[in-house]
């Protein structure tokens, strides 16, 4: 009978510790201290509302609390005629303050205020067992070293109102892993919670020391990352091209982590000393046009990296050590816009074949520039009126130095295309470009840019035509269109060339490849489209060579039902009853000298067949390069019949499809109630 009433006994007991340890508190400003006085709590839930001094209350209790939940309660401001916190005596409404549950020690899982918008410096620092944290849903500002130190936290949700991600914020917290947005995508998720993170400033420090820390998505509205954001992370890209209203990247921000990727936005202004110093796993990266300069150290340590384009950037410097150590790079440009090139900035670049500079006022070097490289061995290119000045400059006249300039190259790019035709253009004009190689203009080599130039570059373009990155690496989505057609033995047909774009072009180059048994009559005219312009034109073979241009660089007309230029053809008995027609090496170039690479395109050639030809309706279907492609005005789907009569269903989608891995032969594709022959 004893032994029951000490089992009683024991229950009670334990009855009562569990009610001690966990409470439910409904509070008033204030009132927190009182409310706790003589219990014990290491499971606390708060409703109602708190200031400042109530936060003290809980600080009090660090030794005890595991978990805090306030998700119910709404902060209110409170003045102090003392400090509660280092030396803050007035606390804002719907602020977590200052320094509030810092060094909590025991504490393991906290809810914060869900009204709450912003948590004050290191209010959570040092709480060295929190595991779980719920940030507020209203959450603007995540203040500095708010969770600094938070060593067992391992996952971080971010809310999706969420801005601010202050200095050294989480710096320290080293088994962090992951930090992403909290909200589900999905359907049934609030208006709140499908909203994209729109975190648009990460302070310095801000995870510096989260030494785990692999998975990071902190949207792309981000515009600033401060000084050592990520320094000693386990991040692996940095691929920032998205966050095109970014900025700023200050000193050290990815240094020593393992990223392999640096892709840097078009929006970027700066990036701060030792950016990517120390990341031995980096291999590719970009450089935007808006960059103003390459700072010191910047890449410093990068050993994997085998390219970097500065070409199409406008630095003005290339900061001390800024790419030490870059021995795979084999190539480098240096643009006409770089005035000083620092102390060992290139030391070590090993495997360098080939540096370029389009500086034509030769650039101030620091010391030792190129110290290990064997400069004897490395072609220096620069422009041709320069070559004496570097030959006399100390340090670069240790390369091999040589004239920079092609007959034509007016860009310096390599190759003599439309651009260059438009850059001659322009300084006639009188209108100076940004880049540009007078040598290379002077084609006739009198001393003089004049209409003589301008025909030695179209010749040149004509006659000695170089490959453009038109063929691999098309820059718009505007294309020039054929209409297909048929044709019989003996019988001509006038080919309208049209442009379907999207900008404003002064002038225009492509290749058009007849096939056999198709042969041009007379000469390429310019059509309605381009009424003010001339056209030069060479047949060789089956290719005929196009150049559209107009001295006053006018633009062409926005017309574009019309054609820009017509080719009349007439068919032979060699004609095959389905071949095609191939547009390529398509470039355009505004006024101001930009280019633009257009895709190839193709267009049918048949006898008569029985089957409807392709309307001129915005459908088109055409194969190349052993690939099957459509232009569907809207989406749908579409046969595709072999000449064994094998049916395949294609889906189709509104504009361009592209289906590759299609045996080679004869087809019909069936779109739309029309029919096409094709040969893959």
């Amino acid at each position: 009978m004893r032994s029951s009433y000490r089992l009683i006994f024991s229950l009670l007991l334990l009855m009562a510790a569990a009610s001690a340890d966990a409470l439910t508190l409904q509070c008033e400003p204030g009132k927190l201290e009182s409310l706790l006085r003589g219990k014990t709590a290491t499971d606390l839930v708060i409703l109602g509302q708190m200031d400042a001094r109530d936060f003290k209350t809980l600080s009090d209790r660090r030794e005890t609390l595991r978990s805090l939940n306030l998700v119910g309660v709404r902060i209110v401001a409170h003045h102090s005629d003392s400090p509660l916190y280092a030396n803050v005596v007035d606390y804002r409404a719907n602020e977590v303050p200052t320094m509030a549950l810092a060094q909590m020690t025991q504490l393991t899982t906290l809810t914060l205020p869900h009204t709450a918008t912003s948590i004050g410096e290191g209010a959570m620092a040092a709480c060295t067992k929190l595991t779980d944290v719920t940030l507020p849903q209203q959450l603007r500002i995540l203040g500095s070293y708010s969770l600094a130190g938070c060593t067992h936290l391992e996952t971080l949700l971010l809310p999706p109102l969420l801005q601010v991600v202050g200095d050294g914020a989480l710096t320290g917290c080293s088994a962090l892993t992951t930090v992403k947005p909290m909200g589900p995508m999905t359907p049934t998720a609030s208006v709140l919670e499908r909203q994209p993170c729109v975190v648009h400033t990460i302070g310095a420090r801000a995870f510096a020391g989260c030494t785990r820390l692999k998975n990071l998505d902190l949207g792309q509205s981000v515009k600033s990352i401060g000084e050592a954001a990520f320094v000693g992370t386990q991040l692996t890209q940095a691929n920032l091209a998205d966050m095109q209203s970014l900025t700023h990247i200050g000193d050290w921000a990815y240094a020593q982590t393992p990223i392999t990727k640096a892709l840097l936005p078009g929006s970027l202004r700066s990036l701060g000393w030792g950016a990517f110093l120390l990341t031995p796993q980096l291999q590719q990266v970009t450089m935007p046009a808006s960059l103003s300069a390459l700072p010191a150290l910047a890449l410093a340590g990068s050993t994997r990296v085998s390219a970097i384009d500065l070409s199409e950037t406008s630095i003005d410097s290339i900061g001390d050590y800024a790419l030490y150590g870059l021995k795979q790079i084999d190539n480098l440009v240096i643009p006409s816009t770089v005035r000083y090139v620092g102390t060992q900035a290139m030391r070590g670049m090993t495997g360098l074949e080939q540096l370029v500079s389009h500086a034509g006022d030769v650039p101030d070097l620091g010391s030792d520039v190129w110290q290990g490289v064997d400069q004897a061995s490395v072609t220096l290119k620069v422009p041709s009126h320069s070559v004496d000045k570097y030959r006399t400059a100390e340090q670069w006249c240790e390369f091999d130095i040589q004239s920079s300039a092609i007959a034509g190259d007016v860009n310096m790019d390599g190759t003599v295309d439309i651009a260059d035709l438009n850059l001659c253009i322009n300084y006639m004009l009188g209108h100076m470009p940004s880049v540009f190689d007078f040598d290379a203009c002077d084609v006739s080599a009198n001393g003089n840019i004049d209409i003589a130039d301008i025909n030695g570059i179209i010749n040149i373009m004509l006659g000695r035509y170089l490959s453009l990155p038109s063929t691999s690496t098309p820059n718009t989505g505007d294309v020039l269109a054929m209409d297909n057609f048929a044709i019989t033995a003996g019988e001509r047909h006038t080919i309208d060339v049209r442009l379907k774009g999207s900008r404003a072009y002064t002038a225009m180059q492509c290749v058009i490849h007849l096939p056999e048994g198709l042969v041009p009559v007379g000469q390429v005219m310019v059509g309605s489209r381009a009424v003010d312009h001339s056209v030069a034109s060479l047949t060789s073979g089956n290719e005929v060579r196009i150049v559209v241009y107009n001295l006053t660089n006018s633009n062409i007309s926005d017309d574009s039902e019309q054609p820009i230029v017509r080719l009349t053809v007439t068919a032979t008995d060699r004609l095959a009853p389905l071949s095609q027609i191939t547009v390529d090496h398509v470039a355009m170039t505004t006024a101001t000298g930009e280019a633009y690479y257009l895709p190839p395109t193709v267009a049918q050639v048949s006898h008569t067949t029985g089957l409807a030809e392709p309307s001129k309706a915005t459908d088109r279907v055409y194969a190349a390069n052993g690939t099957l492609c459509i232009v569907a005005a809207e989406a749908g789907s579409a046969q595709l019949v072999s000449l064994s009569g094998m049916t395949r269903t294609l889906h189709v989608t509104q504009g361009s499809n592209s289906y590759h891995n299609i045996d080679p032969g004869v087809y019909v594709v069936r779109l739309n109630g029309h029919s096409y022959k094709i040969k893959i």
